[in-house]
């Protein structure tokens, strides 16, 4: 009878246990001074302040602000909170993992500007013939002033994304499910606020 138990207890905490694993995720609300652990900065200003991140493009860069929070996925969720102050546009995308698409360059962004919200897969920076695609896309009725939400969910190859609750956007690609080593952050034309950035991994 102890035997049964302890075989039973065993079979629940490994199951616990892979729960846990498949299901990972890493929160920010940029209330300390620095940045999150694995927030890598490639270009630009990507400081915490009063709370929330500030995201420049800086003019020396020659280049958008551009930094990945390096949480491998395969599958996850994305939510964050966004405000324009004088940024143009704000993507939120992924490169592919090394070794799992014969392409160079970035594999598939969300790309918001004040007025319309789209996603973008990229062309491949090795063929000189390939070329950005719009696979979805949305105007929005007024500019976007103030705080503003995303919720960007990417479930196989097919990629959902909210705005506010209300405008959806999908696009499914065969390349799209594929392993992504980091969330990529671009910035462009100003700053942009960054608030409450919760990254739920669901498919390592």
């Amino acid at each position: 009878m102890i035997r049964i138990s302890l075989f039973l207890f065993s079979i629940v905490l490994q199951y616990s246990m892979l729960s846990v694993t498949a299901k990972a995720g890493e929160s920010s609300t940029f209330d300390s001074e620095k940045r999150p652990e694995k927030w890598a900065v490639n270009f630009g200003h990507w400081e915490p302040e009063d709370g929330v991140l500030v995201c420049r493009q800086m003019k020396v860069d020659n280049h958008a602000a551009a930094s990945r929070w390096q949480i491998p996925m395969t599958d996850g969720t994305i939510n964050c909170r966004f405000q324009f102050q004088g940024a143009n546009f704000f993507h939120i995308g992924f490169d592919p993992a090394k070794g799992t698409l014969d392409k160079k360059g970035h594999l598939y962004s969300l790309v918001i500007t004040p007025d319309s919200a789209s996603i973008k897969k990229h062309k491949d920076k090795a063929d000189p013939q390939s070329k950005d695609q719009t696979m979805a896309t949305v105007k929005f009725a007024e500019p976007l002033t103030g705080w503003h939400t995303v919720n960007l969910k990417a479930e196989g190859n097919t990629v959902v994304v909210n705005i506010d609750n209300q405008q959806q956007l999908t696009a499914t690609e065969p390349t799209f499910g594929v392993k992504k080593p980091a969330v990529v952050f671009r910035v462009g034309g100003g700053d942009l606020l960054l608030d409450d950035v919760q990254v739920e991994v669901n498919k390592p």
